[in-house]
């Protein structure tokens, strides 16, 4: 860990200043020790400093210091992880506070698998996670499935408009190329162009979670209810409960973003290879938080949160966000419901109006204590003109981890030469293929009406 620490106090200052403040060392990490508020905010400023810190790599970044950059993030993610496992450790023995923090790995206890006197000894290795966390970066899973040259998502993207210029940009070209004029992007280079419309998502810094799929439907397990224990006597028959899982299918559905440019503009641009992934990116970003937030559900759109049935309700019946009272229904109505609230997502202009309300003297109103430890994530995807006046949107509460967003791992892109030909134009279009699932649907509640 100390090549990753010190990558970290060179490239991530400020969150080293952070750790400080909670008490905590860079060297030896403990999760266990902090408060819970600086347990939550060691968390966040690791994650955003990771994203922000991987965000400044670009092909003109020298290869030592790209490196160091990685391992930063590495480090800066494996803290963040460290801090959501410890959160949720605490939220399942019911306290918050630190703790003694013992080790079980470190205990002796007998290999988990079969025994040889039954079928050979046939010990597996532990299960792969199917899905990545809010922070963990796609391009690795994919570096694992693939032996894909390496490239980066704005070379290749460059190459198919201008012409390869390397050895690897042609085999990358050749190999992706389809019956159809259009060219599938390499496994890695998809998994990179995913991983920047993450960085740009407020679904992912929630922390919903992101599931590579490699077919066209894919089953998901989902929780329809929770098992009723009861007590019994010796040989009494155990107590019968509903049914706690059932499947949801994950049918990716093609997300599609088109740019245009000038011929001179793709043949001279300097920063071309580093703004066109970028631009893709972030407004693929900005329609995968709409759609998993506020989806119809309606063909091709999939379904977002605020369409699901089996949401937990709550008391708030609508209107202005005077002071924190909406939130504090929501809290109260996950909490009754056995849910954890890990993030709001609201709409950019009632995030404003909660940061701009005064107490009678005229200063600003004190966030209950219990909300200060909240994120209070803005997205401008979701509309505020709804309702009968046009002026009502939605704040979103819950737990995002419970949140699964299908990606196929492989992107397409499409160049059209004639279409724009007449203005001297390229068409640049890439097209993903997306869908969610919730894995608890009464993990979210949704205040509907907000007015301002």
């Amino acid at each position: 860990m100390t090549t990753h620490a010190n990558a970290v106090r060179k490239h991530a200052q400020n969150f080293v200043a952070t750790l400080r403040k909670a008490g905590a060392d860079l060297d030896d990490f403990e999760p266990h020790r902090l408060s819970w508020q600086d347990l939550c905010k060691v968390e966040r400023d690791a994650r955003s400093t990771a994203k922000e810190i991987i965000a400044s790599v670009t092909d003109a970044t020298p290869e030592a210091r790209a490196a160091e950059i990685e391992a930063a993030f590495d480090a800066l993610t494996e803290i963040a992880d460290d801090c959501g496992a410890d959160k949720d450790a605490r939220t399942e023995r019911g306290d918050r506070g630190p703790w003694a923090g013992v080790d079980l790995d470190r205990r002796p206890m007998f290999e988990s698998g079969s025994s040889s006197a039954v079928d050979g000894g046939d010990h597996g290795q532990a299960p792969e996670a199917f899905a990545l966390r809010s922070g963990e970066p796609m391009r690795q899973w994919a570096q694992a499935r693939s032996h894909d040259a390496g490239i980066t998502p704005g070379a290749f993207l460059r190459a198919i408009v201008t012409g390869a210029k390397s050895e690897t940009e042609q085999r990358a070209l050749a190999g992706g190329t389809d019956a159809a004029g259009g060219y599938t992007v390499p496994t890695v280079t998809s998994a990179q162009l995913i991983d920047l419309a993450r960085a740009n998502m407020v679904l992912d810094a929630a922390g919903a979670q992101t599931m590579p799929l490699d077919s066209a439907e894919n089953v998901v397990a989902k929780v329809t209810a929770d098992p009723t224990p009861a007590w019994r006597v010796e040989n009494a028959a155990v107590n019968e409960s509903d049914p706690t899982f059932g499947g949801v299918i994950l049918k990716p559905k093609s997300i599609a973003v088109m740019v245009k440019a000038s011929v001179e503009l793709m043949a001279d641009s300097l920063n071309l290879e580093t703004e066109l992934p970028n631009v893709l990116a972030k407004a693929m970003a900005q329609e995968i938080d709409r759609v998993g937030l506020i989806g119809s559900g309606t063909d091709p759109e999939p379904t977002g949160i605020v369409n699901y049935g089996g949401l937990t309700s709550n008391s708030f019946a609508g209107g202005a966000l005077t002071g924190y009272g909406p939130l504090m229904a929501a809290r109260g109505a996950l909490h009754g419901a056995n849910e954890r609230l890990g993030a709001f997502i609201m709409a950019s202009r009632d995030e404003n109006d909660l940061a701009s309300l005064t107490a009678s003297d005229g200063q600003p109103l004190n966030m209950p204590r219990v909300l200060k430890q909240v994120p209070m994530l803005h997205t401008s995807a979701i509309p505020t003109d709804g309702g009968a006046g046009s002026d009502e949107s939605q704040i979103i509460a819950g737990d995002f981890s419970q949140l699964m967003i299908g990606v196929r791992s492989s992107i397409r892109v499409e160049i059209l030469r004639e279409r724009f030909m007449d203005n001297l134009q390229f068409g640049l279009i890439a097209h993903a293929r997306i869908d969610f699932a919730a894995a608890r649907e009464s993990a979210f509640t949704v205040l509907d009406g907000v007015t301002s």
